[in-house]
């Protein structure tokens, strides 16, 4: 009896202890993926931080296969890139072609590296004062934090198959005063619920001379609020009928040029 008790308790001790070298097992591939920097990094390092983030959260459900879009066209396996730009370079390219199947799919690993950032950001031992977006932030100062739940500026579409959508600009938890970055978002007025991806915008990076209407919205929002206007530019694109906007693609699809609106307005 005595050697019974005796086996069971040496096996029940090594369970125990195998279950907690698992865990901490488990632990290091974690911070070792954490600390992959996303604006430097090869990209080995970039697929295994966003399959890591699509893991987590089942509404990055990008193909991985998606990846290789981001490439550049030099690409070299073990050279290090700003991978964020990247990514937001090839969504600009995929609306420009008119590929939105390639759009949409850019758009959840856009996401996806916003949501890594922000954990890695978390867990790193560096200090940094807020959650740095996709742009390189080295020469800027971040001096204080912008008002992010006040709307810059509205409207409502038809969304297609979603039905009609209040699309609303914001300030990026990242942007600054001399780097402005706008957060779009996407609200379903039929379902009642937010759609799942959202748009992040740096205005300074808008290729002005073929904007998305997407890209003119945050673009036009963001002015207005600054010269003291709320739904004014925008507004005058829908009122006026030169564009027709009938579902959600029209507005990464159908594009403005900006450089009359910094003409009239500017």
């Amino acid at each position: 009896m005595y050697r019974n008790d005796f086996l069971f308790s040496s096996h029940l001790n090594y369970q125990i202890n195998a279950a907690k070298s698992a865990e901490s097992e488990t632990d290091i591939p974690d911070k070792d993926i954490l600390s992959i920097n996303l604006k430097k990094c090869d990209f080995k390092e970039f697929s295994k931080a966003l399959l890591f983030e699509k893991n987590k959260n089942p509404d990055f459900n990008f193909m991985d296969s998606s990846l290789d879009a981001v490439k550049p066209s030099n690409f070299s396996p073990d050279k290090k890139y700003n991978f964020l730009d990247l990514t937001e370079y090839a969504k600009h390219t995929a609306i420009t072609i008119g590929n939105m199947t390639l759009f949409s799919e850019l758009q959840k690993i856009a996401s996806a590296c916003e949501a890594f950032n922000a954990i890695s950001t978390a867990h790193s031992s560096t200090t940094a004062p807020l959650v740095r977006s996709f742009d390189d932030y080295d020469s800027f100062s971040i001096k204080a934090q912008p008002t992010t739940l006040e709307e810059l500026g509205s409207c409502v579409i038809g969304g297609g198959n979603e039905g009609a959508i209040k699309i609303a600009a914001t300030f990026h938890e990242s942007s600054t005063n001399t780097h402005p970055i706008i957060s779009v978002r996407f609200y379903s007025l039929n379902n009642g619920v937010y759609l799942t991806n959202r748009d992040i915008i740096g205005i300074d990076n808008i290729y002005k001379a073929n904007a998305s209407l997407m890209e003119t919205f945050a673009y036009m929002s963001y002015h207005d609020y600054m010269n003291n206007h709320f739904n004014y530019s925008f507004d005058k694109i829908l009122i006026s009928d030169s564009i027709e906007i009938d579902s959600l693609d029209d507005m990464y699809t159908k594009h403005y040029d900006l450089r009359i609106y910094d003409k009239l307005y500017a």
